[in-house]
């Protein structure tokens, strides 16, 4: 995307994971439909972590060359607990969180866009990440685990 929609991505993003909270059944949003799915609201405190996580990432970027961070891995006991959170708490998060973002977003001069960062995700690899890039990814996260929250996102076939 272009640098200068990702704030308004972000925005959008949380204003659609406010209306599917506030909208949705309850026992949906926390019912756990198989393993390695997770759940609706697990689906957003995701979102959440990532948009917090990706702005304090993108603030260390602007004072350091290329850091190295671990993938972003919650721990059973850190999903577990956001099946507890609260629907309205989450959709004020989720959108604070995205706002954070979408003004440190906002505040990058031109040489910012390029800075970079090491995502070491262990035997998952490892990435290099731009601003750009990273600033994306939170975007496209946040419309991904969306759709996988609704159930609109359908499995790849064989």
């Amino acid at each position: 995307m272009q640098r200068d929609a990702l704030g308004g991505e972000l925005l959008s993003s949380a204003a659609a994971w406010r209306s599917f909270l506030l909208s949705s059944d309850d026992h949906y949003l926390r019912e756990v439909p198989g393993p390695g799915i997770f759940s609706p609201i697990q689906y957003g405190a995701h979102v959440r972590d990532i948009q917090e996580v990706y702005g304090d990432r993108i603030l260390l970027m602007l004072h350091e060359d290329s850091p190295v961070f671990p993938q972003l891995n919650p721990n059973e006991a850190a999903w577990g607990s956001y099946n507890r959170l609260g629907v309205v708490e989450l959709a004020d998060d989720i959108e604070a969180q995205a706002r954070r973002l979408a003004e440190i977003l906002d505040e990058l001069q031109p040489g910012d866009w390029s800075r970079t960062m090491i995502r070491d995700g262990g035997s998952d690899g490892v990435f290099e990440f731009t601003v750009v890039g990273l600033a994306n990814y939170a975007v496209h996260e946040s419309h991904h685990h969306l759709l996988d929250a609704d159930g609109t996102l359908k499995p790849a076939s064989a």
